[in-house]
């Protein structure tokens, strides 16, 4: 596995859960069981995907050996 798909990985997964902790920490009080998790975990998802797709156009216009957009 090249360092481009583990630093990639990395920002994907940490993305999803930060947002997914961010809702359930704004969810007041936090209830498992009436937590609203189909609409949390899409909104999860969908901040993953878009930090997927901004890693793949990083590579695209920055350096190849990493997901970020710095040099």
């Amino acid at each position: 596995m090249t360092q481009y798909v583990k630093d990639l990985f990395e920002r994907v997964v940490s993305t999803f859960l930060a947002t997914l902790s961010g809702l359930a920490l704004a969810a007041q009080p936090f209830d498992l069981l009436s937590f609203d998790w189909r609409t949390s975990l899409t909104v999860s998802a969908s901040a993953a995907v878009l930090s997927l797709l901004k890693g793949v156009a990083a590579r695209a216009t920055g350096p190849t050996d990493g997901a970020g957009l710095g040099t």
